[in-house]
């Protein structure tokens, strides 16, 4: 059973609603560059959501649970610098299907030699990349920290285990702060999850500068 994830630094004040409304406002323009920079990519709409941050752990997602023994592709990047934690990609492989044939030729995406198969997963890889690479400048920027991501770690799992995978993480990385949000097609009916999960020191660093 899952227990209640204890800080590091349980001397560190929880951040005030000033301090949770600025970082609101920091997520949202973020998020909404992330989504231009995937539609540009895909050449498809793409809507940010921000559907929840804040201290703690993030809340199980039911919506993994839902997909039972269907694979995931979960792509994390590690921050290296003052601020521990990482970001996560995750898309189902429905999507990544969906993603694959509206944005490749024909002759890549319908084939499923591995050939083809290494480039459909060198595409997205691509994107998530690009993704993470830009949360982590915007971060560098509005904390004024120097902070790197490190080489990714892609994983093909079943949708019913990246709960647990995701609560694991968040307790090896000793994770005290959470963002969880969606890129989704307007049209095309993709919405990979986009997760963050940060340590103390991001939440000291936030206090310094705010």
């Amino acid at each position: 059973m899952n227990q209640p994830l204890k800080s590091r630094s349980a001397e560190i004040p929880k951040l005030t609603e000033d301090q949770l409304g600025i970082m609101r406002e920091f997520l949202v323009q973020t998020l909404d560059q992330a989504a231009s920079s995937m539609g540009q990519m895909l050449r498809i709409r793409i809507k940010a959501d921000l559907l929840g941050f804040g201290e703690g752990e993030i809340d199980r997602i039911q919506e993994f649970d839902d997909l039972g023994q269907f694979r995931v592709h979960v792509m994390k990047v590690a921050l290296k610098g003052p601020i521990g934690g990482a970001f996560y990609f995750i898309v189902n492989s429905h999507e990544l299907d969906t993603i694959n044939r509206v944005c490749l030729p024909k002759e890549v995406s319908a084939p499923t030699n591995s050939e083809s198969r290494q480039i459909k997963f060198g595409f997205i890889a691509e994107i998530e990349n690009m993704i993470a690479a830009l949360a982590t400048t915007e971060i560098s920027e509005f904390l004024g920290v120097q902070l790197f991501g490190q080489v990714p770690e892609i994983s093909i799992i079943q949708g019913n285990a990246v709960n647990e995978y995701l609560w694991e993480e968040a307790h090896a990385n000793h994770s005290t702060f959470f963002v969880r949000s969606v890129l989704a097609g307007m049209v095309v009916e993709v919405a990979p999850h986009f997760i963050w999960m940060l340590d103390d020191e991001f939440k000291r660093i936030l206090r310094m500068n705010s």
